[in-house]
């Protein structure tokens, strides 16, 4: 057998990994980047044991066999981290969109809409509560 199969025999019937596992890798890097900037040998320290703290809970979390508990976390985790990553998303597309678009509120259910970043009055109907307004921009 080669490595390649006798790694994909071993993690048969184990949870593998998730965007969960991802996000603790990901904060496992940064208490370690962070605790270059700490000085001292005792904050040092608790720095280094969080950072392989979250090592151990992603590798435990990878090799679990108890595959519904790791989805239901992720599940949970998923429900918090989503919006959070949406909304700076969401940041980042009005910041690359604003010199064509320009945002805007539903005055009556509070949409965000997306208009043309042209100069005048605007009649805009919203898709979302078929409401009309209209907009100066």
């Amino acid at each position: 057998m080669s490595f390649i199969q006798k790694i994909a025999q071993f993690m048969q019937g184990r949870y593998g990994f998730d965007p969960l596992n991802g996000f603790l890798l990901a904060l496992s890097f940064a208490v370690h980047i962070a605790n270059f900037f700490v000085r001292g040998l005792v904050p040092s320290l608790i720095l280094l044991g969080v950072q392989l703290a979250l090592l151990g809970l992603a590798v435990f979390r990878t090799l679990s066999r108890n595959i519904n508990m790791r989805a239901r976390e992720n599940r949970m985790f998923r429900k918090v981290f989503d919006p959070v990553k949406n909304f700076f998303k969401f940041q980042f597309q009005k910041f690359r969109e604003r010199k064509q678009f320009k945002y805007i509120k539903c005055p009556l259910c509070k949409a965000q809409l997306r208009v043309k970043n042209q100069k005048g009055n605007h009649g805009v109907r919203c898709p979302k509560c078929r409401g009309e307004f209209k907009v100066k921009i």
